[in-house]
């Protein structure tokens, strides 16, 4: 994100940083911009589906996301604003869950849940795949990363979504939802 200037976005069209001043007041603005035009192209889940299909391709959405504009796991949690388009993408999964009997707060949690784990491990595969051996420096201690396979990538978002889904289905039928 160090390259997400006003004169860098300048630069790179041709133009005058302070030309980019008459269009956007600020480079938040910008990046808000750039963010609700990828999240108005995005294939947003259709509402509807059981709730943990939905979550799932609510998850496979937003892990599209940051597939196809690289920098985006970064650049999204780092505005003061949402984007309108990610509000938008994300309303009908709420309201999915909703009308399948999760309480508001319960469907908005899961929704953002999703969102975060998604971004976070996005941010963690890239990081991981950069990481250098040091000689004297163990890889891992921790057992579960004992294998790259079960870490790495997308391997470890499925990993987690998992254990939240299945540990929301025993919350759900307990509270008999």
């Amino acid at each position: 994100m160090t390259t997400f200037s006003m004169p860098s976005v300048a630069d790179r069209l041709g133009v005058a940083h302070s030309g980019l001043y008459r269009y956007v007041p600020s480079r938040e603005a910008l990046l808000v911009a750039v963010l609700d035009k990828i999240s108005g192209e995005a294939s947003w889940p259709a509402p509807g589906a059981p709730w943990r299909e939905q979550l799932v391709a609510l998850g496979e959405a937003l892990w599209t996301i940051c597939t196809t504009y690289p920098g985006y796991a970064i650049a999204a949690p780092s505005t003061e604003h949402v984007s309108p388009g990610f509000v938008a993408g994300l309303t009908p999964t709420v309201e999915t869950l909703h009308g399948q009997g999760f309480d508001l707060f319960a469907a908005t949690a899961a929704t953002e849940f999703v969102a975060t784990l998604v971004v976070n491990s996005s941010m963690l595969a890239d990081r991981m795949a950069k990481l250098k051996t040091v000689d004297g420096v163990p890889e891992h201690t921790i057992p579960g990363f004992a294998d790259p396979e079960l870490w790495s990538g997308r391997a470890w978002y499925q990993r987690h979504l998992d254990v939240y889904l299945d540990g929301l289905a025993v919350r759900l039928g307990r509270d008999g939802a």
